[in-house]
């Protein structure tokens, strides 16, 4: 089979213009703040059909339409997160500035930080592929971080390398990442996970015993 470089240059070149583009998309749904998490879904929404080779016609369109559909449960995602996240801040700051007795607050920030990380880590895409209640998919995030969990930490430790090498390098790549971090984190999350998806829903391979709606398919039991 002859190798087309023109096409391929055409689609890779494709995906990379329409990756900047949702990322713009995104930075403009989290304007508002509580609604990073709609804006986070609508672009797993888009990414998840990328790693499965599906994309819809339009970037825009696509992001947009989710962006509205998840506002139910974006907001209070985005909320709950806030409060938590600002309690682990306070934690820190108290481990900080006290003389004395301050090493429970730091272990107790960091339980709390890690808490979060596991019900959050696959909420986002879990709310975009699939119907469920927000509690139901922050459980189903937990239970998927625990079965798959090396692979889960395997992700955790790509997304701190690209933290640090847009973040902790120069002020260049700090306005690089400023552009493509983002949604760079969240492309490369749908690729982690969507071999998981599909496993979960072909085989049944976890066996926690709770149930998922498929946004575009039938109901599936693992």
């Amino acid at each position: 089979m002859k190798f087309n470089a023109e096409s391929a240059f055409l689609y890779y070149g494709s995906r990379v213009v329409d990756l900047l583009l949702l990322n713009i998309m995104w930075a403009i749904g989290c304007i508002p703040l509580v609604t990073i998490g709609a804006s986070t879904i609508a672009a797993f929404t888009v990414t998840l059909k990328m790693a499965e080779k599906r994309e819809s016609a339009g970037v825009f369109r696509a992001f947009w339409s989710a962006y509205v559909h998840n506002m139910k449960h974006g907001i209070p995602l985005t909320l709950i997160a806030g409060v938590l996240l600002y309690g682990v801040w306070l934690d820190f700051q108290l481990f900080n500035n006290l003389e004395e007795n301050a090493l429970p607050f730091l272990i107790i920030g960091l339980i709390v930080l890690f808490v979060v990380f596991v019900h959050y880590i696959y909420v986002f895409p879990l709310e975009a592929r699939y119907e469920n209640t927000m509690f139901k998919n922050l459980a189903n995030s937990r239970k998927i971080f625990i079965r798959f969990f090396l692979r889960s930490l395997g992700l955790l430790g790509i997304l701190v390398i690209q933290v640090l090498l847009f973040m902790g390098i120069n002020d260049f790549l700090f306005y690089v990442g400023l552009f493509v971090l983002p949604i760079l984190m969240i492309y490369t999350t749908s690729q982690v996970i969507m071999p998981i998806f599909r496993k979960i829903e072909a085989n049944g391979a976890a066996s926690d015993g709770f149930t998922i709606n498929q946004k575009e398919g039938p109901s599936v039991n693992y």
